[in-house]
């Protein structure tokens, strides 16, 4: 088999089967089920509401958790109260939805660049979207 990137780290690596596209390291293998588990919260009402009363009743045996979390992480508590203060802040002032500008470029190069040629991994890092494997050849201005 061929190897392809992993859309965690961008690393290559040669997948067990046709199926998988993470790497096996420890970090892709929690971003991997982080975005399965998102997937399935949005695609399953079922799972959503079991993973909802879940919390329910993880909350409920144990009442005092955040509490007791913020006197032992006071940097972090400290942290999250500027963060919120920021996001408050932006809301109140925030545009109009249509006067906001989107992350990705999509212009083309106007490079002239002859080198360019070949076969590459287009590997997303913002946008959610699979590593797309494609094949570039320039094509000259003025044929002859």
């Amino acid at each position: 088999m061929e190897s392809v990137p992993c859309p965690a780290c961008s690393t290559f690596f040669i997948p067990r089967n046709k199926f998988q596209s993470f790497c096996l390291e420890p970090g892709c293998q929690r971003t991997r089920k982080a975005l399965w588990q998102k997937q399935k919260l949005a695609s399953d009402p079922d799972y959503k509401e079991g993973q909802r009363l879940s919390q329910k009743k993880w909350l409920q045996n144990n009442p005092d958790y955040w509490k007791k979390y913020r006197l032992r992480n006071p940097e972090k508590a400290g942290r999250n109260r500027s963060l919120q203060k920021i996001r408050n802040m932006k809301q109140q002032h925030s545009p109009k939805p249509s006067k906001i500008i989107g992350i990705a470029k999509m212009d083309a190069r106007k490079s002239r660049v002859q080198s360019l040629s070949g076969q590459y991994w287009l590997v997303p890092t913002v946008a959610k979207m699979d590593a797309v494997k494609i094949f570039i050849a320039t094509v000259p201005i003025n044929p002859p």
